[in-house]
């Protein structure tokens, strides 16, 4: 049975961060990837400024310094200063990810489909594959956390289209919480638009119908349509010779839906664990820190309707005129 120091299921950006760390290290490690094709996933693509130090310029679509706010009570253009929003096609992220990681020495499989995790081996297209140390880096629907028995309770939804109708402008609505809390997006892309929509779980259909309702408002094609369920539910990451990481880990940002660099972190916070059983995970707890204010603020809008259409459209326009207090809100709740 061939055996590796370490294998990652998931080529997404957490597994590939977690290899690229290891093989650098001298680790012999494998990645195994269910796709054929890596980061061919539903995201829409959005980085912040901290995204930065993980991934270079040169990969990036679009880079704006400046949003359009829209609220029941007017539009607003938010200038975003030092903290840039940056588009960039996820296909490309990942393949320059997965290049880096080759480069380093990591082996990656793709089309390979995880049927079983038993004991210190994995089941990859029916054939064993052993392991001293397994990362799950495969995403909300884990099969490496099922093997822990570990449930996913938590969750949020994002919903997009992918449209052939150009746009120019980074947007961001906060305008209807009648219904379910929401909000809604504009990411402008070189070649695409991505239109989608973040919120409950359980109020998909409507978010449908209300992101329908917003492209034909704007005139905005409907070319593809795209949805994924976001797992917010984090029980920790270590389990023995077990790891989580990513989206299987539960990382991902409750209030935003924001986890390529809770994913990219906490991958690259996983590999130093494993080579370091003393090792802190210093990333891990600023990002659980983070994440808890943001779910914190969650669960307040989740209290009344009224509580964030009180915020967004009246609130917001005092903030804006205060710099220095938006600036420490946002630092406080990492938004972006």
């Amino acid at each position: 049975m061939e055996k590796y120091d370490t294998i990652i299921v998931g080529a997404g950006p957490a597994g590939l961060e977690a290899a690229l760390v290891l093989a650098e290290a001298g680790k012999n490690t494998l990645v195994v990837e269910k796709n054929e094709t890596i980061g061919q996933t539903i995201c829409a693509g959005g980085l912040t400024i901290k995204d930065m130090d993980f991934v270079p310029k040169n990969i990036v679509d679009v880079e704006f310094n400046y949003m359009l706010l829209h609220t029941a009570k007017g539009s607003y253009d938010v200038d975003l200063g030092s903290h840039p929003v940056f588009m960039v096609n996820r296909e490309k992220l990942g393949q320059w990810m997965a290049k880096e990681a080759q480069r380093a020495g990591a082996r990656i499989g793709t089309s390979c489909r995880v049927s079983a995790v038993d004991g210190n081996h994995i089941v990859v297209n029916g054939e064993k594959i052993g392991f001293d140390h397994l990362v799950g880096g495969d995403g909300s629907n884990s099969i490496v956390r099922k093997s822990l028995d570990i449930p996913v309770n938590k969750t949020v939804i994002g919903i997009q289209y992918i449209s052939k109708t150009l746009r120019k402008d980074f947007e961001v609505f906060v305008d209807d919480f009648k219904n379910v809390l929401k909000y809604s997006w504009i990411f402008p892309h070189s070649e695409f638009t991505s239109i989608g929509m973040g919120g409950s779980t359980g109020k998909a259909a409507l978010m449908r119908r209300s992101l329908d309702d917003l492209c034909e408002r704007l005139s905005i094609e409907r070319t593809r349509f795209e949805a994924a369920r976001i797992n917010i539910d984090y029980k920790g990451i270590v389990f023995g010779n077990r790891f989580l990481a990513g989206d299987a880990a539960g990382i991902a940002s409750g209030l935003t839906g924001e986890g390529i660099y809770q994913a990219i972190l906490s991958g690259e916070e996983v590999a130093k664990g494993i080579m370091n059983k003393e090792y802190a995970y210093p990333g891990i707890k600023h990002l659980l820190k983070l994440k808890t204010r943001q779910e914190r603020l969650l669960n307040i809008f989740g209290m009344n309707q009224y509580i964030p259409h009180i915020l967004f459209n009246n609130a917001v326009p005092f903030l804006l005129k205060k710099r220095g207090l938006c600036r420490m809100i946002n630092d406080k709740f990492n938004l972006v």
